[in-house]
């Protein structure tokens, strides 16, 4: 009963503020945000996508908002959506990789901070790596898959400081990505456990939902504590609010009961929309391209060490 009472909780908090406030006009205007997050809190809950990809596009193509704030709520919104999502999680007993959640969050917590503090990226240049970054992960993960067809693991065996450390540098990169674009650490903490460990995907997404709410939670404390205002983003926020705490953990309970095959074609589905959209909306120019063909370069390199540590791997284990 642990969860019903923290969401009866939660909305009670809400719609005491709403009414303090005198904000249930912003539904009014608002009402698209939280639209949007009735499906994007779902995927939150059932992929390693996270609400942001969802929300980041549509929100700067369809709404007209601007990247940086599309960004802000995406990690705001996840504050609440992701943590309930890992509420849900650890007291349903489904099962997570504990120890990948600590040490990928000992790199993603300060990686957060960081990024917010101190990054500042041209426009649209993190959504269109981080889709590049995707659409060569789709790539791999088919082969890796489908195509060479491995057993999928049921937990990261022989662990190892090293193995720890890799997780830390992949939080640490996520945080930042996140900082940017609202979600990110989720996702790279999935392709390693899947890529490089060959880890089962109804394992690997919910670790990388108790990652991406630990991320989020700190991420949004951490940005109210800087001097720029946050803004009309509170708004987009509070009108979503109430949703994505049902949506998420809604999402966490369906990813639980389907087929690993069912989730990774989600995530393939959300992959495609996503590059799709980006290479649809976003422009892109001489710099950019080479940035592009860097981050592709990048990327295949990166995902084909993470096969050979999955090969070397297999041959280790004694079964």
């Amino acid at each position: 009963m642990i969860y019903p009472l923290v969401l009866g909780l939660v909305w009670g908090i809400w719609a005491a503020a709403m009414t303090a406030g005198g904000w249930w006009s912003l539904f009014e205007t608002r009402w698209p945000m939280a639209l949007t997050m009735v499906f994007g809190s779902f995927v939150a809950g059932s992929t390693p996508a996270g609400g942001g990809s969802v929300a980041y596009p549509v929100f700067t193509k369809v709404l007209a908002i601007p990247s940086a704030d599309a960004a802000l709520f995406g990690l705001m919104i996840q504050a609440v959506g992701m943590s309930m999502a890992a509420l849900f999680i650890l007291t349903r007993g489904i099962r997570i990789q504990v120890t990948v959640w600590k040490w990928t969050v000992l790199g993603a917590v300060p990686g957060v901070m960081l990024g917010l503090a101190f990054v500042t990226l041209p426009e649209n240049v993190p959504r269109l790596t981080f889709s590049c970054l995707l659409l060569v992960f789709a790539v791999t993960l088919y082969r890796s898959h489908w195509k060479r067809k491995h057993r999928p693991e049921k937990e990261i065996a022989d662990w190892s400081r090293r193995d720890g450390l890799r997780f830390a540098f992949t939080g640490l990169i996520g945080g930042v990505v996140a900082s940017q674009l609202g979600s990110g650490a989720d996702m790279l903490c999935f392709m390693v456990m899947t890529l490089g460990y060959g880890l089962n995907e109804r394992l690997a997404v919910p670790t990388s939902v108790v990652v991406m709410a630990t991320v989020s939670v700190v991420g949004f404390f951490f940005r109210m504590l800087l001097p720029q205002p946050i803004g009309v983003v509170w708004e987009y926020w509070a009108v979503a609010a109430p949703v994505v705490a049902v949506g998420a953990p809604l999402g966490a309970w369906v990813a639980s009961r389907i087929h690993n095959d069912a989730i990774l074609l989600l995530v393939f589905v959300l992959i495609v929309a996503e590059v799709v959209s980006t290479s649809l909306l976003v422009p892109v120019d001489g710099p950019r391209a080479l940035v592009l063909i860097g981050v592709v370069a990048g990327a295949s390199i990166w995902f084909r060490m993470l096969r050979r540590l999955r090969e070397r791997r297999l041959k280790n284990d004694p079964i």
